[in-house]
């Protein structure tokens, strides 16, 4: 008997192909907005956190979600620290988002360094002006990166700047790590939060990939950014808009702890159109895009999972709600 999956998602069509494609011995049935009968029904869903997350403690029937995205913001209002739900729900997380994620550092990180960006500028006006880039300008070889959370995703990022010759610096939750450890090998020291100060004085780039969680709120706030101060550092946010409030980050800009800031994220989402952040200098902008869940990545994650899943076996990125990730 084929095992029936509801997916409930914004690009359901696209996932839903993948799905079929992937693993065409399963039924998958297409859950609307205006028809939710189907999750009332089944016993696995794939789908978005924001959509399903309401009716979680509906559904008697579900034995797993496969959520759609890394992120769990839009899942914690609905969920009872004090009586979570009793089946898993696991992320989309991992190698895939990784490896979107370090060529969104890298290209950017390239372009600021050779001031690509004024380069566009430039083509727009169709001036060809060759000292657009100066000619010292940093190659990631010369820079000192600092990876805050080094879980799968910044082991990623972290290593794939190593192997172009940067210098990398890790921080995580972890009291400590094995250094000596080939998986991290990348790393040439590694911080824990109370050497956070020490570890921003010492780097020309902060990459934050820290997820939203009360340990990660404000990390970089109460003037944390100071220790940056006339280093030239340029702060990367691919993580979460919660280490720091937008106010501060103004600040850190305004009073040049940093030199400049490349943005994926923020405090309040989607970015005001009345927002500082849109028209101070040294700034690029993105919208919530450096790591896409990409149809092909959610469909082989639910993949993996399901294999586990029908051996009883830990499933892959299960969200802890204890750690709140």
């Amino acid at each position: 008997m084929s095992r029936t999956v509801a997916v409930f998602s914004k690009h359901s069509t696209s996932l839903l192909n993948k799905l079929r494609e992937l693993l065409p011995s399963l039924v998958f049935v297409e859950v609307l907005p205006s028809d939710l009968s189907p999750l009332k029904e089944a016993e696995i869903i794939v789908g978005d956190y924001n959509l399903i997350a309401p009716h979680l403690y509906q559904l008697p029937k579900l034995k797993w979600v496969q959520g759609t995205w890394a992120g769990l913001d839009s899942l914690w209002p609905h969920i009872d620290r004090q009586a979570p739900p009793k089946f898993p729900i696991t992320r989309t997380s991992g190698e895939n988002f990784g490896t979107l994620m370090r060529e969104y550092v890298i290209a950017n990180m390239v372009f600021w360094e050779r001031n690509y960006f004024k380069a566009i500028e430039n083509q727009k006006a169709k001036l060809y002006d060759r000292d657009v880039s100066p000619n010292d300008y940093r190659s990631i070889a010369d820079l000192k990166v600092a990876i805050l959370g080094v879980g799968s995703i910044g082991s990623i990022i972290g290593r794939s700047l190593k192997g172009l010759g940067a210098t990398v610096y890790g921080m995580g939750r972890r009291a400590t790590i094995p250094l000596e450890a080939p998986e991290n090998a990348y790393l040439e020291k590694y911080y824990t939060k109370t050497g956070l100060g020490h570890l921003l004085s010492s780097v020309d780039y902060i990459v934050n990939v820290l997820p939203k969680t009360p340990e990660t709120t404000n990390i970089l706030g109460n003037g944390m950014l100071k220790h940056c101060k006339n280093k030239n550092v340029v702060f990367i946010n691919i993580g979460r808009g919660n280490v720091l409030t937008e106010l501060e980050l103004v600040q850190a800009l305004n009073e040049k702890w940093i030199s400049g800031a490349i943005l994926d994220v923020f405090e309040k989402e989607p970015l005001p159109q009345e927002s500082q952040l849109w028209t101070l200098p040294n700034i690029f902008i993105t919208p919530h895009i450096s790591g896409n869940s990409r149809a092909q990545d959610i469909a082989e994650k639910f993949r993996i999972n399901l294999a586990r899943f029908e051996k009883n076996e830990p499933l892959v990125n299960q969200v802890d709600f204890d750690k709140g990730y």
